[in-house]
């Protein structure tokens, strides 16, 4: 047996309008929520620092990214000119290096930004050893590099430029090829690279232009992310 009611007049129809507008805004805001977190996909940044420079620009990026955060391990000590010097013979003769961990957990991944100092002019050491241990396979990739000057100093001279300057630019695009293989070998999809000089600067300079950084990122993430929804 069907009762009809009057509709609601008066206060207790408003009361019931109002209450109907707030169920509909609150049923809204787990979708809105969750549109906005699938713009980036699972993102991790894993990183190795000598002097601090580069663990800087990576928790920068971390902070305003919301990625998930890695540090690589080094048991050797690399302080002061000597492990500098070590480091830069090790790099140079493409030398691995013990790791903690020596296989980091990437499968809830699909994005993994590299982030690496830059020693006689190819990966360091330890990221050098991450790339020969681990297989990155399906994941898209992202390197940050750091070093006393920038890696295209030498792109603005021409062919008519001086022997020298010919010979540094042949030389660093080599290394920046180099790198990108070191990705691609270990089965990532390459999508970006920003390097960062970090000669004369302070922290403050460093945390700064790293925010000018986060746009780059933010915009490879959400293609990314782009990318994998579509599959």
């Amino acid at each position: 047996m069907f009762i009809l009611r009057a509709a609601p007049t008066g206060r207790e129809g408003l009361i019931r309008t109002y209450s109907a507008l707030l169920l509909f805004i609150c049923m809204l805001i787990p979708v809105c929520v969750s549109s906005e977190e699938k713009i980036t996909p699972e993102s991790l940044i894993i990183y190795y620092s000598r002097t601090g420079k580069t663990k800087l620009i990576s928790e920068t990026l971390h902070k305003h990214i919301k990625t998930d955060i890695l540090a690589l391990e080094d048991p050797q000590d690399r302080s002061g000119w000597w492990g500098y010097i070590k480091s830069s013979i090790e790099a140079f003769r493409h030398k691995h290096a013990p790791i903690e961990p020596e296989h980091p957990e990437i499968s809830p991944y699909s994005l993994i930004i590299i982030a690496s100092p830059i020693w006689s002019w190819n990966l360091c050491t330890p990221v050098h050893t991450l790339f020969e241990k681990n297989r990155f396979d399906g994941k898209k990739m992202i390197l940050i590099t750091t070093a006393n000057i920038h890696i295209m100093k030498y792109e603005q001279y021409g062919d008519d430029a001086s022997f020298i300057k010919r010979f540094l630019r042949g030389y660093l695009r080599e290394k920046r090829e180099a790198a990108v293989s070191e990705v691609i070998n270990s089965g990532g999809e390459f999508i970006g690279h920003h390097h960062f000089e970090t000669k004369g600067k302070t922290d403050e300079e460093i945390a700064e232009e790293t925010l000018e950084c986060v746009r780059y990122v933010k915009e490879k993430l959400t293609m990314a992310a782009g990318a994998h929804q579509n599959r």
